[in-house]
């Protein structure tokens, strides 16, 4: 009765905690409306917005500082499954900013929406609950378990690191791009100052300040993007959105898009291997694990698997609604008029290369009406759908202005995006640390090192990762869509053969080196096959290769060549039908 009792107390507590954040958030975002009724300047009220989002979460990462190893690695093990969930959703959002800001740049954005979602899916089916009720800290980890030699350990522990440190320059870059984007700032300024909320979210709470501050992220997201298509709908607005909107909408909305060439369909081979791809790297990608991790258990770990796709769901409903929402409103303000007599949203747009009218960045009605004269437009001609061009990060950010809605709901939609970014990045430069830290010095040096150096030298590599970050972001000289893509071609080729193998009892150390360099060698061998620069399909398509040829190799490999062993044939019973202890109890849990 009495472990019940302080049970409740404890979420109790938490929940309490959790209304106050809530009611923080909701208090400043009001006072930014009310600064916006009152008549701000709009550029004031715009701004306000994405500058307290970031130094609020810094500030609840900075709050939830601890020594602690089991909160550093796993946020005590205590975290509801649905704000775990909820947590997830806004790293998978960050994952796929990148993409929806430029949708995928070659064909459809199907497979990648599909790929992420099923991604998700697996996690909280197989993977999630597999960490959790092993108790291992990461993905590296629990393997590094099971594979004992240094080769193979040293592998997967680089590729963890490598693929965490790729993800998170790409949030970095994604927090940045949105930062200066919404709010004009210097690239410089604007990366050191994600920088440094990136370091005090993740350096000195660990997981624990990363998942709490992902939840709030969580929620200005889904908020930034939910109030404007509320006040559109209140407006009498059509929601357009396939079978839960308004079909008729949506197919204006998928035309218009499409005579912008922003998406084209692709051929359904495409979208299944680019769907596979996303899906085995990202349930392999250790930043996308972490919230598991926090569970209370494997029941518990599952539970936020389900939390975490519903909310990934909303959240692609209302981005793709907001895209459609957008294009209608471009295209209802802008076709048909002349060039002459568009709106001023419009026209500033433009001046940012956002739009381009008959072909041209203008800034004004005379620029316009001269772009379409050399076009052979004739004067006074209205403006016909061809002669429209817009760029899909337009039609995320620019709802809000495009509809009138007020700088209140622009700061609040750039808020969710720049919240996203910085939670993603802030998560894998924990896990890149944390695989350096901990599955480096602990796993694979000594077991007995002492927990104030594990956590001194996690914290070191957090600050390295951080420099780098900051001056790739200043520079402006990473895709971040190609970051995205690389890292979970690279999850995929490596990691799935190894869980596959994990579970295989025959498969020994020799195996699963066997299995990472098969994979990763068919993963290279298939992107410099193409001799295209790689876009997402292709990474997807040279990730799910490596991962079934890796998996095919160490298999083989296994079943001709090794013997289970009584130490294997633990380890998979453990996993299967046992209570999941597969690894020796850690220091300082």
């Amino acid at each position: 009765m009495r472990d019940v009792a302080e049970t409740f107390e404890d979420r109790a507590r938490l929940d309490g905690r959790i209304a106050l954040a809530i009611v923080t958030f909701a208090t400043a975002y009001g006072l930014v409306a009310l600064l916006d009724r009152v008549g701000a300047p709009e550029r004031l009220v715009a701004l306000v917005s994405p500058y307290f989002t970031v130094v609020a979460l810094a500030a609840l990462g900075f709050l939830l500082h601890s020594m602690s190893v089991s909160f550093y690695y796993a946020a005590g093990r205590a975290a509801p499954a649905a704000y775990a969930g909820f947590a997830q959703a806004a790293l998978v959002t960050g994952l796929a900013a990148p993409f929806a800001a430029r949708l995928t740049g070659a064909g459809s954005p199907l497979g990648v929406t599909l790929g992420l979602l099923l991604g998700v899916a697996l996690i909280g089916a197989t993977t999630g609950p597999m960490l959790r009720k092993t108790g291992a800290f990461s993905l590296s980890d629990l393997l590094a378990a099971r594979f004992s030699r240094m080769e193979p350990r040293l592998g997967m522990i680089a590729v963890a690191a490598l693929t965490s440190g790729i993800v998170a320059l790409a949030g970095y870059q994604t927090a940045v791009d949105a930062l200066v984007g919404f709010t004009g700032a210097g690239r410089p300024f604007a990366a050191f100052f994600i920088g440094a909320a990136i370091l005090l979210i993740a350096g000195p709470g660990g997981v624990g300040g990363v998942l709490w501050s992902a939840c709030a992220a969580a929620g200005v997201l889904i908020a930034g993007f939910a109030l404007p298509q509320i006040a559109l709908s209140l407006q009498g607005y059509p929601t357009p959105l396939p079978l839960i909107g308004d079909q008729t909408a949506w197919s204006d909305a998928v035309r218009v898009i499409e005579n912008w060439r922003l998406a084209r369909p692709a051929p359904a081979a495409l979208e299944i291997t680019t769907m596979l791809g996303l899906a085995l790297g990202l349930a392999t990608l250790a930043p996308a694990l972490e919230p598991a991790v926090t569970t209370k258990d494997a029941a518990a770990a599952r539970r936020a698997g389900v939390a975490a796709l519903f909310w990934t769901l909303a959240a692609a409903a209302l981005i793709t609604a907001t895209v459609a929402s957008s294009a209608l409103i471009v295209s209802n303000v802008a076709v048909g008029q002349t060039p002459e007599r568009l709106p001023e949203s419009i026209y500033s747009a433009s001046a940012r290369g956002l739009v381009q009218i008959c072909g041209a960045r203008v800034d004004g009605p005379a620029q316009a009406r001269a772009a379409c004269l050399a076009r052979k437009l004739p004067p006074a001609a209205p403006l016909r759908p061809e002669d429209i061009s817009v760029r899909a990060e337009y039609l995320i950010g620019g709802l809000p202005q495009l509809a009138k809605l007020g700088a209140a709901l622009t700061g609040l939609l750039a808020s969710g995006i720049i919240a996203a970014g910085l939670a993603l990045a802030a998560a894998s430069l924990h896990a890149c640390a944390a695989a350096v830290g901990h599955d480096a010095l602990y796993r694979l040096r000594a077991e007995s090192a002492l927990t104030s150096r594990r956590l001194a030298i996690t914290r070191l590599a957090l600050v390295g990762v951080t420099a780098l970050g900051s001056a790739t972001s200043a520079a402006n000289a990473i895709d971040a869509r190609t970051l995205v893509g690389m890292a979970l071609a690279l999850s995929a080729a490596v990691f799935v053969p190894l869980v596959g193998l994990a579970l295989f009892a025959r498969a020994q150390d020799r195996d699963a080196m066997i299995g990472q360099i098969g994979g990763l060698a068919t993963m290279a061998a298939t992107l410099v096959l193409d001799s295209a620069p790689p876009d997402i399909e292709q990474l997807a398509w040279a990730g799910l290769c490596g991962a079934v040829a890796g998996l095919l190799a160490g298999g083989f490999s296994a079943q001709a060549f090794s013997q289970a062993t009584p130490e294997s044939r633990g380890f998979v019973e453990e996993i299967w039908r046992g209570d999941g202890n597969a690894l020796r109890e850690d220091k300082g849990v």
